[in-house]
């Protein structure tokens, strides 16, 4: 059988062997060694020809090559079970550069994928999402006619992001009540349809306040790249303020890069392992703090929750098996694996290359750090620090209020 001359550079390029060389960050481009498998290149290159002639003569909508080239790969990507693992084609890939430097078009929320659909973890003040009413805990139902049982936090980012003044129209499913009639047709929610005008995001870094007296609280959204810098200016800021004492709100907050994950640790804690990583291809790399803690002494509680995840789950497990602190809130999600990112045509792909342990060697993974104080809360009860807003009702902030008093 002859293979057309895209589908062969497509196989080629999808039978590489991705070996990383080093770096475990998310949002780094790892060096690559590549070298091809060709044992298995022609069984590949078949049957992917003969699928896409097959949706070419049958299917109701047979997709063209690029979409059916990018289905291969993410489809290989993942035939290992990596639920992380992606592919992400030169528009997609921009937008997700775009949004770890801080800035894109966009609606204003954080979404975090739970069991094949999408949630808003966060939705940023004065942002076009919460003009429009959204709120944290809504579900992504359907963005304009594109409705599917299953999506992909990328899929909608790619949907939802775009050039500023335009509109998107989305679907939402506000979660049940007590009390409420649920609709299974409808089993995440009530659907509820916004059209929204995008807008220039400029993604909040941290948010900082004095409460109670002397108790400086901190709340740090997303590892992106000013994560470290800008804490340590907060601290500096609140230190100046009377704050002697400090509540770190790591709440919603998904993650973003490694490094930045290591440095906010280092914070607060001096010396010692930070994390351990453990990969098929180089064994187990230890990183211990960068030993210029400002903070190791002071007295210290960690909120976190469910949507806790990733690098926040790092420094919450540091805080933990240091005993630097304690975590008051829910035990966290559970995403203890590294993907790394790899270039790849004009794009990249997000493969998982290994899993980290916290100090002590505990799995994260599919696990979670467990809080010491555990408390349930609704996500809409989250105190608002430059607003004022949830302080009294947000039960899980006066918990770590409460463990400082005692300390």
């Amino acid at each position: 059988m002859r293979l057309s001359r895209t589908v062969k550079w497509f196989i080629v390029t999808c039978v590489c062997l991705i070996g990383i060389a080093g770096g475990f960050i998310v949002g780094m481009v790892a060096t690559a060694k590549m070298g091809l498998i060709p044992i298995y290149s022609s069984s590949l290159a078949a049957s992917a020809e003969r699928t896409f002639r097959l949706m070419q003569k049958e299917a109701l909508d047979p997709p063209d090559v690029e979409t059916a080239t990018e289905g291969v790969i993410d489809g290989i990507l993942k035939s290992n079970g990596d639920i992380y693992a992606r592919y992400l084609p030169e528009e997609s890939f921009e937008k997700y550069t775009e949004s770890m430097s801080g800035t894109f078009g966009g609606i204003g929320v954080v979404m975090e994928e739970k069991d094949g659909n999408v949630q808003v973890v966060q939705v940023y003040e004065d942002s076009p999402a919460e003009a429009a009413g959204v709120q944290p805990g809504d579900w992504f139902y359907a963005v304009g006619d594109d409705q599917r049982d299953e999506w992909t936090s990328t899929e909608l980012q790619l949907l939802v992001r775009g050039e500023p003044g335009t509109d998107v129209t989305i679907t939402f499913a506000r979660p049940y009540q007590e009390g409420d009639t649920i609709n299974m047709r409808h089993p995440l929610g009530v659907p509820y349809t916004v059209t929204i005008e995008r807008d220039t995001i400029q993604v909040p870094i941290t948010r900082y306040e004095i409460i109670d007296g002397n108790v400086g609280y901190i709340r740090l959204f997303s590892f992106n790249r000013n994560a470290n810098d800008e804490i340590r200016a907060d601290i500096e800021k609140l230190r100046a303020q009377g704050a002697e004492k400090f509540v770190f709100d790591l709440r919603s907050n998904v993650g973003g890069d490694f490094r930045q994950a290591l440095l906010v640790a280092s914070i607060f804690v001096d010396e010692g392992i930070i994390v351990k990583v453990e990969s098929r291809v180089d064994g187990e790399t230890i990183y211990k703090a960068s030993g210029d803690a400002i903070e190791p002494d002071v007295p210290l509680v960690l909120l976190v929750d469910e949507n806790s995840a990733s690098a926040a789950e790092i420094v919450a497990a540091a805080v933990k098996d240091h005993g630097r602190g304690k975590l008051v809130g829910m035990n966290t999600f559970g995403k203890g694996s590294v993907q790394s990112q790899i270039p790849f045509g004009t794009g990249a792909v997000f493969l998982t290359t290994a899993h980290y342990l916290g100090p002590n060697g505990e799995v994260i993974n599919n696990v979670g750090v467990e809080p010491d104080y555990i408390i349930g809360m609704p996500l809409d009860r989250q105190f608002n620090p430059s607003r004022g807003e949830n302080f009294n009702e947000d039960i899980q902030l006066q918990e770590a209020l409460r463990v400082l008093r005692e300390q």
